[in-house]
């Protein structure tokens, strides 16, 4: 199975290896006016032999920085403003070593005050100062604290968050890599007390597409010109959605891109990389709900929210070769949450009776039908209202009319089919929310 894992999921190979119905005159329409730039060979070589995310051990750090100002007052929208701090960690050998750094707050829903006592942090490096140590090569950090600092579960939440991008790591190197840190936080403002708690680090979205000798497509370059689903590669494709309903996340979207990063391999092949899980049943926080229009109450109930395959022009055989990864790496992944660090034991069993009812259904082939993908053929895959124009599909009615409207459920009638390749926003595609 090792093999077909290569086949299906190694950057570069896997946009020559997918099949699509699409002519070469369409797939060019997607081309950006200009060429982009590849990772060289050195840069990919450093990328992936990056100190920070080749361990994973457990890595102690103390940050010194204006927490009452950054936990109180840089809590709006947008980027908020850069803060001196310094960080500290503690090598291998039991070494310290210190460097001035710059630290910002960033996300969404756990930035408002609202929802967390503590927001995310993006650590920002100096360029040159970290060579020869465990932070040579990286930039800017995103850093994933507990969101609130009272009881043990906030922390659990961290934990599991952290477990299920590692979860994606062994199924694909095409991943957000993510180091564990047991963090201690220093106000220096002398408002706050210290605290210690476990948290971790996100690999940059640069240095991932770097990894995986592609290139990261930026938000504002795909609402230009939005990518089509069915030109997603497709093993990749099928994978993301499988893994979303094993970790039961609703929270993303394949068609407004949402909680997904677009990388493309060197043939333009638009790969979907998921992340932000903590809104999955697999992390179960307190906050989480699934969005009010899904036939859901509880983030623990499993919705399929992927593509229908004849939508999209998949292959059973495709479908079949991600059951079979995650077969393949069904102890592999146990054993993650087994041997972590800080680990509850009950959420240990909790999150291991949750993955076998995954497997359950995915040993058996009626339950594959009709648990995961009639939930799509029933609700329709293309959700809420698309983006103003797929102009990389450019205007073949009779193909999208074979493709993209072959369920009745997502193209209710043909009138919307001429809206949809007019560009115009003024109709619904089935009742499959978008969730951003």
């Amino acid at each position: 199975m090792a093999v077909v894992a290569r086949r299906i999921f190694a950057p570069g190979v896997l946009g020559l290896l997918a099949s699509t119905a699409f002519p070469l005159t369409l797939a060019a329409q997607v081309q950006p006016q200009e060429q982009p730039r590849y990772p060289t060979p050195e840069e990919v070589i450093a990328a992936r032999n990056s100190p920070l995310f080749t361990s994973h051990e457990t890595l102690r750090i103390t940050l010194t920085a204006d927490f009452n100002t950054l936990r109180r007052k840089d809590r709006s929208g947008g980027d908020s403003e850069e803060r001196p701090a310094r960080l500290e960690w503690v090598n291998a050998d039991g070494s310290t070593e210190v460097r001035e750094i710059q630290i910002q707050t960033r996300g969404n829903f756990r930035l408002s005050r609202r929802n967390c006592d503590f927001p995310p942090l993006r650590l920002g490096l100096k360029n040159g100062e970290t060579e020869g140590t465990v932070f040579e090569g990286q930039d800017k950090i995103k850093m994933v604290v507990p969101c609130k600092l009272g009881q043990d579960y906030w922390v659990q939440y961290v934990i599991a968050e952290y477990l299920t991008y590692r979860m994606l790591n062994v199924l694909t190197p095409l991943s957000f890599r993510a180091r564990f840190v047991e963090a201690t936080f220093l106000d220096e403002s002398g408002e706050d007390d210290p605290f210690t708690r476990y948290a971790f680090l996100l690999e940059d979205d640069s240095e991932m597409a770097k990894r995986n000798e592609g290139i990261k497509e930026d938000r504002e370059d795909w609402e230009a010109a939005p990518v089509h689903p069915i030109l997603l590669e497709k093993n990749y494709a099928i994978l993301v959605e499988f893994f979303q309903y094993m970790i039961g996340n609703t929270d993303w979207s394949g068609v407004q891109m949402h909680n997904v990063q677009l990388f493309r391999d060197r043939t333009r092949r638009p790969y979907p990389v998921p992340f932000d899980f903590d809104f999955s049943g697999l992390v179960n926080a307190r906050y989480a709900t699934p969005d009010p229009r899904l036939p859901i109450r509880d983030v623990r109930q499993r919705f399929f929210r992927g593509f229908c395959p004849d939508q999209m022009n998949r292959q059973s055989e495709q479908y079949q070769g991600v059951y079979d990864l995650f077969f393949e790496k069904r102890e592999e992944i146990y054993e993650l949450w087994r041997t972590q660090e800080g680990l509850d034991l009950d959420r240990l069993e909790e999150t291991l009776g949750y993955l076998d009812e995954f497997y359950e259904i995915l040993e058996d082939p009626n339950r594959i039908q009709r648990d995961v993908l009639d939930q799509c053929y029933r609700f329709g895959a293309l959700e809420g209202n698309p983006p103003d124009s797929f102009r990389n599909l450019g205007g073949n009615p009779i193909l999208l009319n074979r493709t993209v409207c072959l369920i009745r459920t997502v193209c209710r009638v043909p009138s919307r089919l001429d809206l949809f390749l007019n560009g115009r926003r003024s109709h619904t595609y089935g009742t499959h929310p978008d969730g951003g």
